[in-house]
């Protein structure tokens, strides 16, 4: 990008309870949103505009992966015995504070 030169942004984040999703456009096109339209889940068959609002922790509490990531590894884990001490919180209902 060229010294001076702006770029600004403007996007848009919906965390629902049960599922969120994202868009954004640039200031120079701004009737151009774009989505992700690669959310998949399991097989890759299920393609959809949104994401289960699911976070997966490993065992030392750190983030790992959110949404379909989250419940497709957690499953995984579960199904060969080694979930223990992971953490997945589904169904997540967010509360912001505004001051």
């Amino acid at each position: 990008m060229a010294s001076g030169s702006e770029s600004l942004i403007v996007a848009a984040f919906d965390f629902g309870t049960t599922y969120s999703w994202y868009a954004f456009s640039f200031k120079n096109s701004p009737n151009d949103v774009k989505t992700n339209k690669s959310w998949t889940a399991g097989s890759g068959k299920l393609i959809s505009l949104k994401t289960p609002t699911s976070v997966l922790l490993n065992q030392n509490g750190e983030f790992h992966s959110f949404g379909y990531d989250a419940e497709d590894k957690y499953s995984s884990l579960a199904e060969g015995g080694k979930h223990n001490g992971w953490r997945l919180f589904e169904d997540l209902r967010w509360f912001y504070t505004i001051r």
